[in-house]
């Protein structure tokens, strides 16, 4: 067993008397009894939750940590009530069905895709398809249309949403301190990562089979509590306004509603990020929420449950 697996085994072990990882529901998140680990589906177009339990941890970076920024700055959060994250990022199934009913709006995205970043017909766009890829282009206030979607369709009131910058911390880590969650160096046999490069491990030359496009979800190996693609693939909008002092950022989980909310906040790397860009701790100040057409930004959602 190689040390990811190892980590995988040991965080499920610390959740003893809980469902196994993978478990997959016929239980709606509505239910009481789900327990951290288990998996569920409110519909057959939503995306697959994961049960994450409540717990403490430090966020942030330490200061002996390679590639280290001043905003990573360390304090402790307490996530007192378990949640659920996506199993995986938002596809462009998932997202269609939005689209087919009439929420979201599809057309803008795929315009947006095809404009480079000064608005002209981009020369060099590529299409890699849809599926089971992540969707991308995206803006934060689709990402907001689209969770407020999940909810009206599934009767979920104001459950479904996104994750603030700490929950995704937190869901990132799977209860690991290291850079990543399987160790302190990059390997691209663990994720998207596209970019060759000098102490890469992983792949043959550095680089893994989906150099310069987005990978179908659940290409590579999950976390420890059981997510795919938190380190690679696509940055994921999170809810939070940029605060560049964590110091000061809530202690309880919750996003922060202070500071600079032009400005959306993303979390994970992608398929075109350096390596400081993958990190658990990495922090990344966003885009004005009503960004779209990029190729490399996505949207994983998360549920308030019971």
């Amino acid at each position: 067993m190689n040390r990811y697996g190892v980590i995988a085994f040991l965080a499920v072990i610390a959740f003893a008397g809980y469902a196994a990882i993978g478990r997959s529901g016929a239980q709606s998140g509505k239910a009481p009894s789900l327990k951290a680990g288990q998996t569920f589906r409110d519909c057959g177009s939503c995306p697959e939750m994961v049960v994450i339990p409540p717990g403490s941890f430090i966020m942030g970076t330490p200061e002996g940590e390679e590639f280290r920024r001043d905003h990573e700055v360390q304090h402790k959060v307490t996530i007192a009530r378990q949640f659920a994250v996506s199993k995986t990022e938002v596809t462009w199934d998932q997202w269609e069905a939005c689209v087919q009913d009439g929420a979201c709006d599809g057309v803008a995205v795929e315009n947006a895709l095809r404009l480079d970043r000064d608005g002209k017909p981009d020369k060099d766009f590529k299409d890699w398809g849809r599926g089971t890829r992540p969707v991308v282009g995206v803006s934060w206030y689709d990402a907001k249309v689209y969770v407020g979607w999940l909810n009206r369709r599934t009767g979920s009131d104001d459950a479904y949403r996104l994750l603030s910058e700490a929950e995704w911390e937190y869901a990132a880590r799977g209860g690991t301190t290291t850079a990543f969650p399987w160790g302190d160096v990059l390997d691209h046999n663990y994720g998207n990562f596209g970019i060759p490069g000098p102490g890469l491990g992983g792949k043959a030359e550095g680089r893994d089979v989906w150099l310069d496009e987005t990978a179908p979800v659940a290409s590579f190996p999950p976390n420890p509590f059981g997510l795919y693609d938190m380190h690679g693939n696509c940055f994921e909008w999170v809810e939070d306004c940029y605060l560049a002092d964590l110091t000061n950022a809530p202690a309880d989980g919750s996003a922060n509603k202070q500071g600079s909310c032009s400005s959306r906040m993303f979390r994970s790397g992608s398929f075109v990020s350096n390596p400081v860009m993958h990190r658990s701790g990495n922090r990344v100040r966003g885009y004005v929420p009503t960004t779209r057409g990029r190729n490399y930004l996505t949207i994983r959602v998360a549920k308030t449950l019971p």
